[in-house]
């Protein structure tokens, strides 16, 4: 009798606190620590595949390379068109002819051009009647005979005939020198004929093809185009080393202006040159690259520690202890000669994986 009541006594206190009536209490396991997106253990047995170098600061500079071309300064290049319709009568150069500021190089015939002139010479006469109205009535309102109404009259004929021949002389302006339908372009610099792309008896229209194309050939610099990422990198006065294929000693010469426009396409920005000496074979149009110095400090790789992932970002693997590393996101320039410039992401005195980093990344891609 009493053992029955026992039992049940025990089997109301395990109820009442939960607890089970197994005999053996079973462990609690421990959760398996989370695992941290972007940190990587590898076991002992890799380790001698990875090698690190400790990153620090690039005394010497960046230095930068671009592909560049060499063009005509700001200025030093005239393209001439025809100003109105009309016919070529003659051309008076040819391709590779010297010219001198104000020498003819074609005569056109445009009919338009002997109305804006004709315009000029009417608007000349009026202008000179209106004047000697205005005159008149002027000296008979300050004798006291004239009328105030006359006087305001001829005084805003005037005005209006003044303003038709600045119009009218805006118009003949760009027609230059000359009489009736006949229109000489002329050079306006001292240069060579480039290209002459008209012959006698073609039409030309305003607006068409440059008829002809005069350049000072001394007057050159390089162009250089700087990806987006690396212009801030430039300064103006920076040295530069220009290098062409068909030229056998390299170019010296510095930046004279660092373009503030941004191409669409390409994501370059121009960076002009001035050159320490232009030699007779420098040619427009020649191609090449450039070195360019940076006075700024910075950090530089080896090209194999930067990897891109998901075909965009640049990382890096940064050692945490001698078994784990740690990726890193980070902002590079242009590579040149193997090494890559870091502009941000790491610091001076943190070790880099320089070798092996495809290892501990399968999924990435090499920086070069």
């Amino acid at each position: 009798m009493l053992r029955p009541l026992l039992l049940g006594l025990l089997v109301h206190v395990l109820a009442c606190t939960g607890a089970s009536p197994s005999p053996a209490a079973t462990p609690e396991r421990s959760a398996p620590p989370a695992r941290q997106e972007g940190i990587l253990q590898i076991p002992e047995a890799s380790r001698p595949f990875v090698s690190v170098t400790p990153v620090s600061a690039d005394l010497g500079g960046a230095l930068l390379q671009a592909p560049a071309r060499v063009a005509f300064r700001d200025g030093a290049l005239s393209r001439l068109g025809a100003p109105l319709a009309g016919r070529v009568v003659s051309v008076h150069v040819r391709t590779g002819d010297r010219v001198k500021p104000g020498d003819a190089l074609v005569t056109l015939d445009c009919p338009e051009a002997a109305t804006a002139r004709t315009a000029v010479v009417t608007a000349t006469a009026a202008l000179r009647e209106a004047q000697l109205a205005f005159e008149r009535e002027r000296r008979m309102l300050e004798q006291g005979v004239g009328i105030e109404r006359e006087r305001l009259a001829a005084e805003t004929r005037l005005a209006e005939i003044q303003a038709e021949l600045a119009r009218a002389q805006a118009s003949a302006s760009f027609l230059g020198t000359g009489n009736g339908n006949l229109v000489v372009l002329r050079a306006p610099l001292a240069g060579t004929v480039l290209t002459r792309n008209t012959s006698v008896g073609a039409a030309v229209q305003p607006g068409g093809e440059a008829l002809v194309e005069v350049g000072d050939p001394s007057e050159l610099w390089v162009v250089a185009e700087v990806f987006e990422r690396d212009v801030p990198l430039v300064r103006e006065g920076a040295r530069v080393k220009v290098e062409l294929p068909s030229l056998h000693e390299p170019l010296e010469g510095k930046v004279s202006s660092v373009g503030t426009l941004i191409t669409s396409g390409m994501r370059t920005a121009p960076v002009r040159i001035t050159l320490d000496s232009i030699g007779a074979n420098l040619r427009p149009g020649m191609f090449g690259r450039v070195r360019i110095e940076s006075p700024d400090v910075g950090v530089t790789l080896p090209a194999e520690a930067v990897l891109i992932r998901n075909g965009k970002e640049s990382v890096v693997y940064v050692q945490k202890d001698s078994l784990t590393f740690e990726r890193r996101p980070v902002v590079v320039a242009h590579s040149v000669e193997g090494r890559v410039q870091v502009v941000s992401g790491i610091a001076p005195g943190e070790q880099v994986v320089t070798r092996g980093a495809l290892l501990l990344d399968g999924a990435a891609d090499q920086l070069l």
